[in-house]
């Protein structure tokens, strides 16, 4: 595994702790020990298959999660009201309010010209016949005459972001962090992390500080639980939500995005 680790600048360490012990627990003291609510608003992901289109799958996603919830449809269904076209997602033109954002944060963007192109015009298939990576989700079509959907204008909030390839380069404050924001902000978490060598995008969308979680590969199991907690993990592989123990993130991570809907 590609490890690019980021130093810190090296402080005084007594003050380093008592900031860090500080910071935990009142980070832990002003959000409850599970949240668990967006759950019931989380549309199912396509399987990706090997189409390299996590991103697109993820920031799709937290759109469609945002626009379950605002119009109160719990347990969306496959061709559901707000079930949008991962294809349309990947050529969309971009949005002036992706501007000055980092390249893992501009899909979501693309959705603040007000509507996604809904999935039965345009659905997204990672298979053929005979392959498991179709190439025809990436190509442009014409949507003008496609059924469109209105969702709400986003906005993301950069929580942290190292390069794409990094590990180890978080600790437990940045776990907090997440789950401070989800709970501040009652939002989806856009996060990349390092799975078996390469990066992808998905969508944390709950957590339980209780709950154990998978060891998600490729972390070995000595490394997970050292912290309790889980995270629950939508993403882009045909399984609706997974519980990850949150050292997975944590040994694995290296970005993290509020996205939240516009004020």
């Amino acid at each position: 595994m590609v490890r690019e680790i980021h130093p810190r600048p090296m402080k005084k360490l007594i003050p380093v702790l008592a900031f860090f012990v500080f910071s935990l627990s009142t980070l832990a003291s002003s959000r409850p020990s599970s949240y668990t609510d967006l759950l019931d608003y989380v549309q199912p992901a396509p399987d990706q298959g090997e189409t390299a289109t996590c991103l697109f799958q993820a920031s799709t996603g937290a759109i469609e999660l945002l626009a379950n919830r605002k119009h109160n449809i719990k347990n969306p269904v496959y061709n559901g009201p707000f079930d949008l076209s991962e294809s349309f997602t990947i050529n969309a033109p971009e949005h002036t309010s992706a501007y000055g954002k980092e390249f893992l944060e501009y899909p979501v963007h693309r959705f603040n010209y007000g509507f996604g192109v809904h999935n039965s015009e345009w659905p997204f298939d990672a298979w053929t016949a005979t392959r498991y990576v179709n190439d025809a989700v990436w190509f442009w079509k014409d949507s003008k005459d496609m059924k469109k959907v209105e969702v709400p204008a986003v906005e993301t909030i950069r929580l942290y972001s190292y390069k794409l390839h990094s590990t180890y380069v978080l600790d437990q404050e940045d776990i907090e962090l997440i789950k401070e924001q989800m709970w501040k902000y009652k939002t989806p978490i856009l996060v990349n992390y390092v799975d078996d060598y390469f990066w992808h995008a998905v969508l944390i969308v709950g957590y339980d500080d209780n709950l154990p979680g998978e060891c998600y590969a490729p972390v070995e199991e000595k490394e997970c639980a050292k912290n309790k907690g889980s995270f629950y993990v939508r993403d882009s592989f045909g399984v609706p939500v997974e519980i990850r123990d949150t050292d997975w993130f944590r040994i694995q991570g290296n970005a993290a995005f509020v996205v939240k809907e516009k004020n």
